[in-house]
C-alpha cells in the first residue's frame, strides 16, 4: 500500500471504538436542613457486574446519545426515576474524562436535585441509596492505600527479542487506591476517585475564595 491519498481517505474516514465509554452524574442533593449530601447508589443483588457495590448513577453511552451528557442524564432518571425537570446539570466539563480499564473513556458530570422526595430507584437496578453530607467529605479526607499490578508475559510471548528486557522483567506498576467511609459503607475504586476529583475542586476553590 503505497498510496498516501488512500491511506489520508481512511484516517479520514475512520471512526473511534466508543462503544465501552460511559458516563455518570455525581448528584448533589438539597436536604430540609438547607444543606448538601452526594447520592450513591448500591447496584442491585440480581446484576451480573459487580453486583452490590456502591457506584453513581451511570452508564455506557448508547449510540442513540447525542453525547455523553446525554447518557448520564438518560441514566439518572432511568436509574433514580426522575424526570429531566427534577434536576439541574451543574456543568457540562467540571470534571475530567477518566480511564476505565474496563469501561473506557468515562465522562463524569454534577448535577442538582433540589427536591430528594422525587428519587424512587429503580429496584431493577439499584438495591438502595444514601448519602453522605457534603460537609463531611469535605472535612474527612480518604484513607490512602497502595495497590500493586503485576506485569506476566505468556510463555510464547518472544520476550528474549526486546529490547531493555530487565525493565519489563517483573514489572509492577503501584497505585493509590482511595477509601471514604460513612456510617459503614464503604466508598471505594472507580467511584472514590470521581468522588476524589470533585472534592479536589471545591477545596481549591474554597482556597481562592
Amino acid at each position: 500500500m503505497n498510496d498516501i491519498q488512500l491511506i489520508q481517505s481512511m484516517l479520514s474516514n475512520h471512526k473511534l471504538d466508543k462503544s465501552r465509554d460511559a458516563a455518570i452524574v455525581i448528584p448533589l442533593v438539597l436536604e430540609e436542613d438547607q444543606s448538601l449530601s452526594i447520592l450513591f447508589e448500591v447496584r442491585a443483588m440480581t446484576l451480573r457486574s459487580q453486583p452490590g457495590e456502591i457506584c453513581f448513577p451511570g452508564g455506557r453511552i448508547d449510540p442513540d446519545d447525542v453525547n455523553p451528557l446525554a447518557a448520564a442524564c438518560r441514566e439518572l432518571c432511568e436509574e433514580l426515576g426522575l424526570s429531566h425537570n427534577d434536576f439541574d446539570v451543574l456543568s457540562a466539563s467540571a470534571l475530567e474524562p477518566v480511564m476505565s480499564p474496563r469501561r473506557g473513556k468515562i465522562y463524569p458530570y454534577v448535577c442538582y436535585i433540589p427536591n430528594p422526595s422525587v428519587i424512587k430507584p429503580n429496584q431493577a437496578e439499584v438495591s438502595t441509596t444514601f448519602r453522605v453530607p457534603l460537609s463531611y467529605l469535605l472535612e474527612h479526607p480518604p484513607s490512602e492505600h497502595k495497590t500493586s499490578f503485576h506485569f506476566e508475559f505468556s510463555d510464547d510471548f518472544p520476550f528474549h527479542k526486546i529490547a531493555n528486557q530487565s525493565a519489563y522483567k517483573g514489572q509492577k506498576q503501584t497505585m493509590t487506591e482511595h477509601v471514604f467511609e460513612y456510617d459503614g459503607h464503604v466508598i471505594w475504586g472507580l467511584t472514590a476517585r470521581l468522588l476524589v476529583s470533585f472534592l479536589a475542586i471545591l477545596n481549591e476553590g474554597q482556597d481562592q475564595s
